[in-house]
């Protein structure tokens, strides 16, 4: 669905969305944008014969996309240099489809924004790129954004069908879904493509369906270990610990949080069996079994596959990034701690471990609210009371200095001249928060929510007399535009950017906040005044 507008656009074999040169797929965890961008590539190397250029950028570590390109086709025994591929790009006949703007590391993002930016508005090749929601790609105006619907009733039939082993498994699959009270026709806790999968290889007939997503991602270690015979047929496989699960549970939880601390969804064979050895040494068993661990994690479970040659990856992020919450959930009580407060105060931990919290604040609710999500709120609000009413706190003017003097829109201009006559060509970006790394996560989430409600509009011409005033009467430089340069400039109040904050916050936490500080005042009091609870 575009954004902006209720039309919906169906991908079949000759959709190619060729009608933009460069555009944004956004879509949640499991909803198929990496299989999406495939089929739109299939489809226009097949009815246009244009060049498709596929890479994927979680392996972009900073430099020229050209030159992150042809080190990634040269894994392929693709050997082209970076000034061919300059040349290559410049050509209206090549696609470029760049997968997962979500996976880059941190520090590399708004460098490799800067690159796309740059691919764009300086060669002719079309550009489609993937992410998930609420990333900074979403500053890029010079994209037009796609966002992946939810799944209809009938395509999830449609998937269960071609996923169940047979008709007799397919109807109980279905018949179990439709007595569901968490599915409707309208509505349904199978969302994504990869949880109707999940459902079809953990259901067995007579058994409830899982109440949420949590339970979902939990179930499928028990089945891919115990069942996996809902796939292929009973396989028998020998294993060092026996089925002894726990062992192999706590193994492979730890392996996820490793890899996904160190940023990776995919690695080297010599990269995982390191990885393994750290694992099996937190659970005290013998890391020289690293290899042979390695093979029965992979044979078993399925949740780790070979990737081509030497390569391995995660079958999904989604597993990673659920069986690493469980971990967490495993640490000793100060590292648990530790761990919620980096993720509340540094945005770069917050950003790796960003799905991860999604898991956590279901499976350790206490934990994941007393010790991250209330002081992170009581900080930013510099709170006296205990609960957020509409009239007893108020924005702390550090707050309100950053959000007015450090969310920006990037501008600049360049002259057509003809005859005695002048036109314009304006570029700008969204506004955009480049700071972020240096605040708490929840300075970005709240300011980003924030502008959706505040809707300031520049004409051309004012933007142009606003770079003026602003010392950029040069053309083709990049001009910054602070909210409170531009209110100044429309001589609006500052208090229409502050009530839009002021609604963030409501939206987005007051009620959340005030049921946690409930839920822990409860607790505690339960513990403090029943028997059964001291010792």
């Amino acid at each position: 669905m575009q954004s902006g507008t209720q039309s919906r656009l169906e991908v079949n074999d000759s959709t190619v969305l060729d009608n933009d040169r460069s555009i944004l797929i956004k879509g949640l965890a499991g909803q198929g944008k990496s299989t999406l961008l495939r089929k739109l590539l299939s489809n226009n190397a097949k009815k246009y014969s244009r060049l498709p250029v596929f890479y994927e950028l979680k392996n972009y570590t900073g430099g020229t996309l050209e030159l992150a390109i042809s080190k990634s086709l040269s894994h392929y025994g693709v050997n082209i240099s970076e000034y061919a591929l300059k040349k290559l790009f410049a050509d209206s006949n090549v696609k470029l489809y760049l997968d997962a703007f979500d996976e880059v590391k941190p520090e590399f993002r708004i460098d490799l924004l800067d690159e796309i930016r740059r691919f764009i508005n300086s060669f002719n090749c079309h550009v489609i790129c993937t992410s998930r929601p609420d990333t900074a790609i979403d500053s890029l105006s010079e994209l037009r954004t796609f966002s992946v619907c939810e799944l209809t009733e009938q395509q999830i039939f449609g998937i269960i069908k071609k996923t169940a082993t047979d008709e007799e498994k397919c109807d109980e699959l279905c018949g179990a879904l439709k007595r569901s009270p968490l599915h409707t026709k309208k509505d349904s806790i199978l969302k994504s493509p990869i949880l109707v999968v999940l459902f079809c290889i953990s259901y067995n007939v007579g058994e409830d369906i899982p109440n949420t997503l949590s339970q979902f991602y939990s179930n499928i270690f028990n089945t891919v270990f115990h069942r996996h015979d809902n796939i292929k047929g009973k396989v028998y496989r020998e294993r060092h610990w026996n089925d002894n699960r726990r062992i192999y549970r706590e193994l492979f939880d730890c392996l996820c949080f490793i890899c996904l601390r160190e940023g990776l969804n995919g690695f080297s064979h010599e990269k995982l069996v390191i990885f393994v050895s750290i694992a099996l040494k937190h659970i005290n068993e013998d890391k020289s079994i690293a290899e042979k661990t390695l093979r029965e994690l992979s044979s078993i479970t399925n949740l780790i596959i070979e990737d081509g040659f030497n390569e391995y990856r995660f079958i999904h992020k989604s597993i990673q990034e659920f069986f690493a919450a469980s971990f967490i959930i495993s640490l000793q009580h100060d590292k648990k701690i530790a761990f919620y407060k980096k993720c509340f105060n540094d945005y770069s931990f917050y950003t790796t471990f960003h799905n991860t919290l999604f898991f956590l604040e279901e499976l350790d609710y206490y934990n994941f609210h007393e010790h991250g999500f209330i002081p992170a709120i009581t900080n930013f609000l510099s709170l006296s009371s205990q609960y957020i009413k509409n009239d007893n706190y108020v924005i702390p003017p550090s707050v309100k200095e950053i959000f007015l003097n450090d969310i920006f829109i990037r501008v600049k201009f360049t002259t057509f001249k003809a005859g005695h006559k002048e036109s314009y060509e304006i570029e700008k970006t969204n506004f955009t928060f480049d700071k972020s790394d240096f605040y708490p996560s929840l300075f970005s989430n709240l300011f980003t929510f924030s502008l959706d409600f505040m809707k300031i509009e520049l004409t051309d011409k004012e933007l142009i007399s606003l770079i003026r005033e602003n010392g950029n009467s040069s053309e083709g430089d990049w001009c910054k535009l602070s909210i409170r340069k531009i209110l100044d400039f429309k001589r609006l109040p500052e208090s229409i950017a502050l009530e839009a904050l002021r609604l963030s916050i409501d939206v987005l936490i007051r009620r959340r906040y005030n049921k946690a500080v409930d839920k822990i005042n409860n607790r505690k009091d339960s513990l403090n005044s029943t028997d059964y609870f001291n010792f």
